[in-house]
């Protein structure tokens, strides 16, 4: 298997972006509050490689509840709707509605109800 200049495109281009926000860093004395160099994030991961993990493990243990969830409760709701046609009456104008309103407007309602911490 060759390796060619398409295939090492993406490659440049992310590290040609990496190299750009360097540079500018450096050149135009952006302060690391504001926008801190990309070598800069590096050794912060380094430094705070556990916390890291753990959290990413949290996210992944969260995110994979709440999506099996979801899937059982839709296939619920699916065989529901589906044997139903008095209920699919009932809950079409319902679930139209909620696919309407964008997802991201649902979000803090949600954090009120359950909060943020673990």
């Amino acid at each position: 298997m060759r390796i060619t200049a398409e295939d090492l495109t993406p490659v440049a281009f992310t590290l040609a972006i990496f190299v750009l926000w360097e540079l500018a860093c450096i050149l135009f004395r952006i302060d690391s509050f504001i926008l801190p160099a990309p070598t800069a994030v590096a050794a912060a991961m380094v430094q705070y490689w556990w916390p890291l993990l753990k959290n990413s493990f949290v996210t992944l243990w969260t995110t994979t509840v709440g999506f099996l969830l979801a899937v059982a409760f839709g296939i619920a709701l699916g065989i529901i709707v589906g044997w139903s046609r008095a209920i699919y009456r009932g809950l079409y104008p319902v679930m139209i509605g909620f696919n309407s309103i964008p997802k991201v407007a649902v979000v803090p309602i949600l954090i009120m109800w359950f909060g943020i911490g673990e």
